[in-house]
C-alpha cells in the first residue's frame, strides 16, 4: 500500500475536506484527489464520496481511517523512540566496575545519573580489573571501572578520574595511628592480607622486596576490601587499603592512618572504553556526567 496516498487519505479523513486537507498539507487539491483515486484504485475500493462542499468517508474509508490513525500515531512513537536512543535519554547503561569504584564512588553517581536518565536501564556488575577488560572487549559492557596501575590493554582506552592511594590503616587507638615510621616499622605489626591476586596484596609484597623488608610474621588472611576494613576496626593489627574506601572511617575517628616516609603509593581510578568504538549515548552521556561532577 503506498503509504504517502494513505499519509494524504488521513489527513482528508480528519478533516472532512479535501480543500482543509490540501491546505494543512501544502499540496494543491487536484494533488490530494488524485492520491485519493490512486489509492481506490490501488485497494479497488471506494473510500469516499462528494457531500456537497465536503466529504462523506464510505464504510471502507471508515475502517480505513481508523487503522491508518493508529499506523501513523505508532510511526510518530517510533520516531520519538529512535530520537530518545540517540540522545541516549532512552536505552541500556552496562557497566563493569572493580570492588573500589563499584563500592564507593560508582552507586553515588548512577543514582543521580538515574534521576536525570529516568528511561535509562542501568546495569552494574562487579569482578577484578580482568573480568572488567574482558566484558569490554567481549561488548558484554560499554565500560569499565578499574583501579590501580596494572597493564593496560590492547584495544582499550583509558582515562584516569580520580587519583586515589593506597594507605596504611590501624585501628583507632593504635600506637601508630596518626604517626609517621618506617616501613620496617609497619611490617612488624600484624596484619590483615588480602587474598590471592589481590591488587594491594601484590603492591604489599611488591614494595617489601622493593626495600629488602620481610613480610609481617603475624597475618590473617581475608578475602574482600570491606571485610579487611572491618577486620582492622575489630581492633586487629594494620592493613593496606585505598583511601577513598576509608574516607569516612577516618574523618569519624573509627580507623588511624599511618604515614610511612617516603612513600607514596598510587592508586588511580579509570574509565575504560573500547578504542575505534563509539560508545552508546547512554554511555557517551554518562561519561560527560562523571567528568562535570568531578569538573574535568
Amino acid at each position: 500500500m503506498n503509504l504517502h496516498a494513505l499519509r494524504i487519505f488521513a489527513e482528508v479523513a480528519k478533516c472532512g475536506s479535501v480543500t482543509r486537507s490540501a491546505e494543512n498539507l501544502l499540496i494543491s487539491q487536484p494533488a490530494v484527489t488524485a492520491q485519493i483515486r490512486n489509492l481506490e484504485k490501488e485497494i479497488d475500493l471506494k473510500l469516499i464520496t462528494a457531500n456537497g462542499r465536503s466529504i462523506q468517508l464510505t464504510e471502507a474509508g471508515e475502517i480505513l481511517a481508523v487503522y491508518s490513525k493508529q499506523l501513523f500515531t505508532l510511526e510518530t512513537k517510533i520516531e520519538e523512540e529512535m530520537q530518545n536512543i540517540r540522545n541516549g535519554v532512552k536505552g541500556k547503561l552496562q557497566i563493569c566496575a572493580t570492588d573500589l569504584p563499584g563500592s564507593t564512588v560508582l552507586p553515588k553517581w548512577l543514582v543521580k545519573f538515574k534521576k536525570a536518565y529516568p528511561m535509562v536501564d542501568v546495569q552494574l556488575s562487579k569482578g577484578s580489573s580482568q573480568i572488567a577488560y574482558q566484558r569490554l572487549q567481549d561488548h558484554a559492557v560499554q565500560l569499565a571501572f578499574i583501579c590501580g596501575e596494572a597493564k593496560e590493554e590492547e584495544g582499550i582506552e583509558y582515562f584516569t578520574l580520580l587519583e586515589d592511594e593506597l594507605i596504611f590503616i590501624v585501628p583507632h587507638n593504635h600506637h601508630y595511628s596518626g604517626k609517621e615510621i618506617s616501613l620496617e616499622k609497619m611490617m612488624k605489626e600484624p596484619f590483615i592480607l588480602r587474598e590471592q591476586g589481590s591488587y594491594t596484596r601484590k603492591k604489599l609484597f611488591s614494595l617489601c622486596n622493593a626495600n629488602g623488608i620481610d613480610m609481617p610474621l603475624s597475618q590473617i588472611g581475608i578475602e574482600g576490601m570491606k571485610e579487611s576494613i572491618e577486620a582492622v576496626k575489630a581492633g586487629y593489627g594494620a592493613a593496606l587499603v585505598p583511601a577513598l574506601a576509608v574516607e569516612n572511617e577516618l574523618i569519624k575517628g573509627e580507623l588511624g592512618k599511618v604515614y610511612i616516609k617516603d612513600t607514596f603509593i598510587k592508586h588511580p581510578i579509570k574509565l575504560c572504553k573500547r578504542k575505534q568504538d563509539e560508545p552508546l549515548s547512554t554511555a557517551t552521556n554518562f561519561i560527560s556526567f562523571i567528568k562535570a561532577e568531578l569538573n574535568l
